[in-house]
């Protein structure tokens, strides 16, 4: 779509983030995509040609993690009333489930401090396993990367497979998602930032870029996926057609529906379903999304996802906004213009 393009390689222009590639998804497989901007722009400018890999960061919480967790539940392994301390020995908190977990209700901490200290799996884990709750469960919703870390966890414990190995049987090869991995080709991956600690020196180019899922050796449930926007295009297409390629239609409707909502003290309302976030005015689905049929998630690097079955199109937009530091990432104020512009395009809009 010109209009997004154009916006976008504004925001390259006044350097808010290097590049960036989108799609737009229609439920009757029409899919308008473009790319912008720069592949890096440190050690040296190279230009993006469509083919990047980027770093997912979240997104891997919904396009990987939550679709895994829902085959499972599928086949009877899980429900969403399990308890968490049921699968995971370690886990100290007895009345937390799969369900509080996917809806960020846990009563779990948000992140792990220090992270970049972390050097293994092991020191990852020791340290989720510590935390105690800093709200009751249920009493509020704080986005929590330690829980989707659990998640994963349980994923593997109950599947019997490293994540990767089981999202590629669960999602990734049945979508025919050839270029989204967690080990992906560093030569065709944007870098993100330069790491330099005691951990990791170098640019981030083909390992991630959250510290929590490094020390996990990039396999983690709340982050480590790469992909294109080509191969998430075939995800959401997938779910506006409910086609049954990886969840069945019944195990696709449950993720809809508002789980839990809670406003902040600031005013802002946050908004819940399984695993997928929901849109509000201002948001990153536009103005003119459907509540009850849309979900949508971001990820810190610089992409976001949205699906509207009742207006039947999706958007995906990926990019390496914190390259080469993620203080300059401003691709964030992007996102609502662009979800209003392709509602505003669609001559069927009611509004």
């Amino acid at each position: 779509m010109k209009c997004v393009s154009e916006l976008l390689n504004e925001g390259v222009q006044k350097g808010d983030f290097p590049g960036a590639a989108y799609a737009i998804v229609y439920k009757d497989g029409c899919i308008d995509t473009d790319f912008v901007g720069y592949k890096q722009l440190l050690p040296e400018k190279v230009l993006n040609d469509g083919s990047e890999i980027y770093d997912c960061a979240s997104l891997t919480k919904v396009i990987s993690t939550t679709s895994m967790v829902m085959k499972l539940i599928e086949q009877n392994k899980l429900s969403l009333e399990t308890k968490v301390a049921d699968i995971l020995s370690n886990f100290k908190h007895k009345n937390i489930s799969i369900k509080d977990l996917m809806t960020h209700s846990s009563g779990l901490p948000a992140d792990v401090s220090k992270a970049r200290l972390l050097k293994n799996r092991e020191e990852v884990l020791k340290r989720i396993y510590e935390f105690d709750l800093i709200y009751k469960t249920g009493e509020k919703v704080v986005y929590s990367d330690v829980g989707y870390i659990l998640l994963g966890l349980i994923v593997e414990k109950v599947s019997g497979m490293r994540l990767n190995e089981f999202a590629d049987i669960t999602v990734f090869k049945p979508l025919g998602m050839k270029d989204t991995s967690y080990n992906p080709d560093p030569n065709r991956s944007a870098p993100t930032e330069y790491r330099d600690d005691e951990v990791y020196k170098g640019w981030l180019k083909g390992l991630v870029h959250d510290e929590k899922s490094f020390a996990m050796g990039g396999i983690a449930g709340h982050a480590g996926m790469f992909s294109t926007v080509g191969d998430l295009s075939k995800f959401v297409l997938s779910f506006l057609r409910n086609d049954g390629t990886i969840l069945k239609p019944e195990t696709v409707e449950k993720l809809f529906p508002v789980q839990i909502s809670y406003t902040e003290i600031n005013g802002s309302e946050l908004i819940r379903s399984l695993g997928w976030n929901k849109p509000t005015k201002g948001g990153t689905a536009g103005d003119y999304a459907d509540l009850n049929d849309t979900i949508l998630h971001t990820g810190f690097t610089g992409c976001n996802i949205w699906i509207d079955r009742s207006k039947g199109i999706g958007f995906v937009m990926l990019s390496n906004a914190v390259h080469p530091k993620r203080d300059m990432n401003n691709i964030i104020k992007y996102r609502n213009k662009i979800a209003n512009m392709i509602y505003l395009a669609k001559e069927d809009l009611n509004v």
